[in-house]
């Protein structure tokens, strides 16, 4: 392969190496694991979409606008968070219920934006304590 490479380098004497930049629009979703040690917590991490870019360059400016969307999708996710735990509290109170009665919650859904040189993975979680 190094001839190969020393011969197209011969050729082409401005030659370069090909880049891939991604863009991705993450998810984090947050989720109670159970009781064990006194609670624990964990989430679960996923790619809404991506975007490959031919530089660096490109993929930070692009970057910059998807991250004012990842900060408004999180604020939606949060209102709508504090919206459901409010809807629990009260359909509770209406039944003479401790809140408690409900269980823990899991937490509100977060966006992020990620730069790569790479694909980002899914990642999930172990949903028992280890």
């Amino acid at each position: 392969m190094s001839y190969l490479q020393a011969a197209f380098d011969a050729v082409c004497n401005e030659a370069v190496t090909p880049e891939s930049w991604y863009v991705s629009l993450v998810e984090r979703v947050p989720y109670y694991g159970g009781p064990e040690e006194g609670g624990w917590w964990d989430c679960d991490t996923q790619v809404v979409a991506f975007q490959v870019f031919s530089t660096e360059t490109e993929a930070i400016a692009a970057a910059e606008a998807v991250e004012k969307l990842a900060k408004e999708m999180s604020e939606e996710a949060k209102r709508a968070y504090g919206e459901q735990c409010l809807r629990e509290t009260e359909w509770c109170e209406a039944r003479g219920l401790d809140a408690d009665w409900l269980g823990e919650v899991d937490g509100e859904t977060e966006y992020s934006v990620v730069v790569s040189e790479k694909p980002i993975q899914a990642s999930y979680g172990c949903r028992h304590y280890e």
